[in-house]
């Protein structure tokens, strides 16, 4: 079968179209031919689906031509090989067809060339066709390059620049003329870089792709980012001829990630490193340190007295004296040593490579002494000590979460000892701590497993000096067999969290028990139960309480609460509600060793409170010094001018009664009146 062929016959003449065909045949073509005579036909076959390899054209119809025919077909805007054919033209009449754009032209009388020629004309037709194609290519690829939002810089082997787009020049701020010559990292940032321009060249010398990231210099001296994708263009036989580069700025999200990285490892307030970065550069210390035998000390930091600076003056202080004391203990430190705020008031400082115990004692010292000058906090002057805790690696932890747990709790040891100092870690801060951690493992859950039990201290009215009361106090029964009174576990408890659990027990355990008490005694005979601040700053408590008087079936005069004196210094709003919602219940409120803390007589005006408790060490003190007797008569008796009843703790001698009673004092107890004892105890004694 003969190679197909479309072919638009431009020919008025049926029989001149046969004999065409027939030579076609011959030639080896399985043609197609459609005829036209006029324009408009010839428009329309044009106009039509078919694809045409060929446009044969008579010179001269009756009402066409070949000119026109050609105008038509040029009008169309196809590339279509044109071969005119005819009989009678002239020599010049055929040059100016052929100058118009016909491809040949043919005798009637003689057609063996026609099919070289068609064959010719078809093939330089594809010809055309894939030079207009490589020339679009070329023309839409110069476009993007042109127009691409991202620089391109092309090179020569050594790495001069032959080529770059706009994009670059609006970039860099360089002309194309100037650029154009000079190497390819002219504009990179000498100080930086050197190794990965080095990696960069190897890998494109070896005809291998590379990505990476350059810091750039624009020509008005500011700098950039790029991230660079540079590759080898390589001729025909594999060899390298230029290099390419496709460059984005990444300035902005360079900024971004930086800042993230910044707010994921520096605190924002004092720009020191924070924890997370502070442990990382902890952990690689010590490896270093590992390595080379060495040791590395960890000094822990933390602030005396800033509560009373956050909450006496506000948050906007507080943050300032955190920078202040940032500022000074940065004087402290070498370069090289890590400075970081763990969070709150406390600091932690990394010392690599010291020599002795007596170098990391000398920054202790210098840490001391620079918190002795005050600090300048809202036009006062307001002084603040560091209690410090020390940890050498290795003797005091091989790994940094243990290293810096020991120097934590040698803080706390030197806090205990009276602040304003420093504490080696040793062996017996580490038993006490691990003493402590025990204890705290045990207590969680021991409301659960029974293992808290009341006892109860009767109240006595010194003016009838009958009972009026008891006081619920907690015993914790701790396995196998010790009975842990509430001084030894409580602030662990209200340290921990825990509190919470263990004073809701108590609470809802006293008023239980008393229950069947109450209705043996007057009306007025009540349960004194400690509260903790952490319990009255729960929203619920008020009517929680009010639940557990229903369901014990006690009048809400029969409960007095005991509250720390701590709560009259506590602005929560919370707490101020829960008290008063207790008030309005009818709940007796009263506070606890009064005079211990840093109130005054005014705070009680702040809050409904019925009765205060004087602390067992003014009773004690009162019979030995005049003063402390003068102390206790004078709280007494603004006690009584605020309407509130005295209860006086810790009387053990007839000589410490007979003073308060002389004092006017309501109520008293102690264990010259009655030690703690089981309710079944206390409910004999009392009869």
């Amino acid at each position: 079968m003969g190679k197909p062929l479309q072919v638009l016959l431009v020919e008025d003449s049926p029989d001149d179209a046969e004999l065409l065909e027939l030579e076609l045949l011959r030639g080896g073509f399985t043609p197609s031919v459609r005829r036209v005579e006029t324009a408009d036909e010839m428009r329309a076959a044009l106009a039509s689906p078919t694809v045409w390899d060929l446009v044969l054209s008579d010179y001269h119809l009756p009402r066409f031509s070949a000119e026109a025919s050609l105008a038509t077909l040029q009008e169309s805007g196809r590339d279509i090989p044109f071969i005119i054919m005819s009989g009678v033209v002239r020599a010049e009449d055929a040059v100016i067809l052929l100058k118009r754009g016909a491809h040949d032209f043919l005798d009637k009388a003689s057609l063996a060339r026609l099919v070289p020629a068609i064959e010719r004309e078809i093939r330089d037709c594809h010809e055309r066709a894939q030079r207009r194609d490589a020339e679009e290519r070329v023309r839409v690829l110069s476009l993007a390059i042109e127009q691409s939002p991202v620089s391109v810089v092309i090179t020569d082997r050594e790495g001069i620049i032959g080529y770059v787009n706009p994009k670059f020049v609006k970039a860099t701020g360089y002309p194309a003329a100037e650029a154009i010559g000079r190497p390819i990292d002219f504009i990179h940032r000498k100080d930086a870089g050197e190794e990965t321009y080095k990696a960069m060249w190897a890998n494109i010398r070896a005809g291998q792709e590379w990505r990476g990231e350059f810091c750039n210099q624009r020509r008005d001296g500011q700098l950039f980012w790029e991230y660079a994708t540079l590759s080898p263009l390589e001729d025909g036989n594999g060899v390298i001829t230029n290099f390419v580069a496709v460059k984005e700025d990444i300035t902005a999200r360079r900024s971004y990630e930086e800042r993230l990285l910044r707010q994921a490892n520096y605190d924002d307030l004092t720009g020191l490193p924070n924890r997370l970065l502070m442990l990382d550069r902890l952990e690689q210390g010590l490896a270093v340190a590992h390595r080379r035998e060495t040791m590395t000390a960890l000094i822990y930091i933390d602030l005396d007295r800033f509560k009373n600076v956050n909450d006496l003056l506000g948050h906007a202080a507080g943050d300032q004296l955190l920078k202040d004391a940032a500022a000074r203990l940065t004087e402290c430190v070498r370069e090289g040593d890590t400075l970081a705020r763990m969070g709150g008031d406390e600091f932690v400082i990394i010392l690599p490579g010291v020599e002795d115990g007596v170098s990391v004692q000398k920054v202790a010292d210098r840490v001391v002494d620079t918190f002795t000058p005050p600090f300048g906090i809202a036009g006062q002057d307001h002084f603040v000590s560091a209690s410090i805790g020390i940890g050498i690696f290795p003797a005091d932890g091989n790994e940094g979460q243990v290293l810096l747990r020991n120097a934590e709790l040698s803080m706390y040891k030197a806090k205990e000892q009276g602040r304003g100092r420093y504490q080696f870690f040793t062996r017996e801060i580490n038993e006490k701590a691990q003493a402590r951690l025990a204890m705290e493992s045990q207590l969680r859950g021991a409301a659960g497993r029974g293992e808290l039990r009341l006892d109860y201290q009767p109240l006595y009215d010194l003016r009838t000096d009958c009972p009026v009361g008891m006081e619920a106090l907690v015993r914790w029964r701790r396995p196998p067999d010790l009975i842990i009174p509430p001084g030894s576990f409580i602030p662990l408890a209200e340290e921990v969290g825990l509190i919470g659990e263990i004073g809701d027990w108590v609470i809802t355990t006293a008023c239980q028990e008393s229950a069947h008490l109450f209705s043996r005694h007057p009306k007025g005979f009540r349960v004194a139960i400690n509260v903790s601040p952490r319990q009255l700053r729960g929203g619920a408590f008020g009517d929680w309480v009010c639940r557990q008087l229903t369901e014990a079936k006690l009048s809400p005069e029969q409960l007095e609460l005991e509250i720390t004196e701590s709560v009259l210094m506590d602005d929560s709003p919370e707490v101020g509600e829960t008290l008063r919602q207790l008030c309005d219940l009818g709940v007796r409120l009263s506070i606890d060793d009064f005079g211990t803390g840093y109130s005054s007589l005014g705070y009680l005006q702040r809050y409904p409170f019925d009765t205060l408790k004087i602390d067992r060490s003014f009773v004690v003190g009162a019979v030995r010094d005049p003063n402390a007797a003068r102390l206790v008569e004078t709280i007494v008796t603004m006690a009584h001018g605020l309407g509130l009843e005295t209860v006086a703790e810790g009387v053990e001698t007839a000589e410490q009664l007979d003073f308060l009673r002389a004092c006017d004092c309501d109520i008293v107890q102690g264990f010259l009146l009655g030690r703690p004892m089981s309710l079944t105890d206390l409910a004999e004694r009392l009869g």
